[in-house]
C-alpha cells in the first residue's frame, strides 16, 4: 500500500513538473512574440566622412556588424555612440539612425557625419596670468601682460583624428612649440604615438609665495627664466574605454642670478639650472557621455610620475596623482557633477619651490580662492555642481556663413550651483601661507555656456569661507 502511494506521488510529481515545463515554455514563447527582443546589425553605412578614415569611425563604436542590441536599449545605445564620435573632436555633428529594419529584425545602421573645420590658424591673444580675474584686478588689466602670435591647430591631420600643433608666441612671454599626436598607428588601432618639443622664456618669474599670493619680479630688458622641454609617448588603448600612456620627458630650466639670490630654494641650494628626465605612466577609464561638458557617466585617472633617475640630475621627485569624476543625470535638464582629485609626493623632504605647486593652478582650484594659491607636496580636492539646462537650441545661419561646418550653431546654457572643498599639505613653505595645512571651502552659482559642442565659458559668482566673494570668468576654446 505504501509502495503504491509512493508511486502515485512520484507520477503526480512527474506530471506536475512536465505540466509546469510546458506552461513555462508556452509563456516564454508567447512572451518572446510579445516582447521587444533584439535587433541584429546587418551592416553599418557611413556618410559624410570625406577625409576621416572609416576604420577610425567604426573603432569608436560599442558594436560591430553582426552584433545584436536590445530593442529597448537601441535608442540610447545609438545616441551614446553618436556622442562617442563627437568626443573625437573632429565632427560638427554625428548622428546614428536605423536605415532599414526587416521582418527578421535585421537592421542597417547609417552614420551621418558633418566633418568640422580642421585647420585653425588662430591669432594668439592670451593673458600671461593664471586667470582672467588676476589679470584684471591685480595687474590693472595691463595690455603689457598680454601674449600675441599665432597658434596653429590642424585637427584630423591625416584623417585618423591626429593633431598637428605649432605655436609662435611673442609679447610678454615667448614660446615656440611643435607637437604631433597620432592615436592609431597599427592595424588593430590599439597603439598611438605622440611627441612634442617647446622652448619658452619670460621677462617675469613667480619667485616666491607669501600670504598665499605669488610674488613676481619683472624686467622687460632681461629674460629671467628659460625653459626647454622635449617628450615622446606611446599610447596603448587595448579596449574601447581604457587608455594607457607611457611618456618620456626631458626638462631643462634656467633662471637669472637674481632669482637664485631672491629665493635660494627656487631650484634648491641656490642653483640656477635644473635638468632632469621624467617617466610618466597614465591610466584612464573614460565612460563619459560628453567630454567637454559631461552630464552622465564617470571617468577615473591614475598617474605615476618619476622625475629624475641618476644622482647627477637636479630633481628627484615621485608624484602619484588620482582623479575620479562622476556625473548623474536625474532628468533631461538636471544633473550633478562630482569631481575628486588628490596628489601625493615622495620623498618627504623639501622640494624646489619651482616644483611645489598645489591648489590654484589649472583645474585644481577651490572656487572663491581664485586670487590665491595653496602650494604643497600633497593636496586633495572635491568639487560638486548641480547643472540645470535653461537653453538648448541650434541656430541655423545657412549660406550667410560660407563655411559649411559653422552654418549650424548649437548653443546650450546651464545654471550651476557649486560647492568646493580642498586641502593642501605644505610642510616646508607653509609658514607665511595661512591657507595651506587647513581646509578651504567655497561655494556659489554660475552660468555655463557650451557652444559648438566643445567650447565652454563659465561666469561664476563664488564666495569662500573667509567671507570674500567675486565674479570669475573661465573660457575653454577646446584646443
Amino acid at each position: 500500500m505504501t509502495c503504491r502511494l509512493s508511486n502515485r506521488l512520484n507520477i503526480r510529481t512527474f506530471l506536475l513538473l512536465v505540466f509546469c515545463i510546458i506552461i513555462w515554455r508556452e509563456a516564454s514563447a508567447q512572451g518572446d512574440s510579445l516582447a521587444p527582443g533584439f535587433v541584429f546589425i546587418d551592416s553599418i553605412n557611413i556618410d559624410g566622412n570625406r577625409k576621416t578614415s572609416a576604420n577610425l569611425i567604426l573603432r569608436e563604436l560599442e558594436f560591430v556588424a553582426g552584433d545584436s542590441i536590445s530593442v529597448v536599449e537601441l535608442g540610447t545605445t545609438l545616441e551614446r555612440n553618436s556622442l562617442r564620435l563627437m568626443n573625437l573632436g573632429i565632427f560638427a555633428s554625428a548622428i546614428i539612425n536605423v536605415l532599414t529594419w526587416d521582418e527578421q529584425n535585421r537592421v542597417t545602421l547609417q552614420i551621418r557625419l558633418q566633418e568640422g573645420w580642421y585647420i585653425f590658424p588662430v591669432p594668439l591673444f592670451e593673458l600671461a596670468d593664471r586667470n582672467f580675474n588676476v589679470w584684471w584686478n591685480e595687474f590693472n588689466h595691463s595690455l603689457r601682460r598680454v601674449n600675441y602670435g599665432i597658434d596653429l591647430n590642424w585637427l584630423n591631420f591625416t584623417g585618423q583624428a591626429d593633431l598637428f600643433k605649432t605655436k609662435l608666441q611673442f609679447g610678454y612671454s615667448n614660446k615656440y612649440e611643435l607637437a604631433y599626436r597620432h592615436p592609431n598607428v597599427n592595424k588593430n588601432q590599439t597603439l598611438g604615438l605622440q611627441a612634442a618639443i617647446s622652448y619658452s622664456r619670460n621677462h617675469e618669474v613667480a619667485y616666491q609665495t607669501d600670504g598665499n599670493k605669488i610674488l613676481f619680479i619683472t624686467d622687460p630688458e632681461q629674460w629671467y627664466i628659460k625653459r626647454f622641454r622635449a617628450s615622446t609617448g606611446l599610447i596603448w588603448r587595448p579596449k574601447l574605454f581604457i587608455t594607457h600612456t607611457f611618456t618620456t620627458e626631458y626638462n631643462q630650466n634656467e633662471v637669472a642670478d637674481t632669482i637664485a639670490q631672491l629665493n635660494p630654494n627656487f631650484f634648491l641650494n641656490g642653483r640656477r639650472k635644473q635638468r632632469h628626465l621624467s617617466l610618466i605612466y597614465n591610466f584612464s577609464v573614460d565612460r563619459l557621455d560628453i567630454r567637454p561638458y559631461p552630464l552622465h557617466g564617470w571617468r577615473a585617472t591614475f598617474e605615476l610620475r618619476q622625475n629624475g633617475f641618476i644622482p647627477a640630475e637636479d630633481l628627484h621627485l615621485t608624484r602619484i596623482y588620482a582623479e575620479y569624476d562622476r556625473y548623474y543625470k536625474f532628468t533631461p535638464k538636471l544633473s550633478l557633477a562630482i569631481v575628486t582629485a588628490g596628489r601625493m609626493s615622495l620623498p618627504r623632504r623639501r622640494p624646489p619651490y619651482y616644483n611645489n605647486q598645489g591648489l590654484g593652478y589649472g583645474n585644481n582650484f577651490v572656487r572663491g580662492y581664485e586670487y590665491y594659491v595653496a602650494d604643497g607636496l600633497d593636496f586633495v580636492i572635491a568639487k560638486t555642481s548641480f547643472h540645470y539646462e535653461i537653453l538648448n537650441r541650434t541656430f541655423h545661419f545657412g549660406k550667410i556663413i560660407p563655411v559649411k561646418a559653422f552654418q549650424n550653431f548649437p548653443l546650450k546654457v546651464y545654471l550651476s550651483i557649486n560647492n568646493d572643498v580642498g586641502y593642501s599639505n605644505d610642510p616646508f613653505y607653509g609658514e607665511n601661507n595661512p591657507f595651506v595645512n587647513r581646509t578651504m571651502y567655497g561655494y556659489g552659482v554660475g552660468i555655463d555656456v557650451v557652444a559648438y559642442y566643445n567650447k565652454t565659458a563659465r561666469l561664476e559668482w563664488s564666495r569662500n569661507d573667509l567671507g570674500q566673494s567675486g565674479f570669475f570668468l573661465r573660457i575653454n576654446t577646446g584646443f
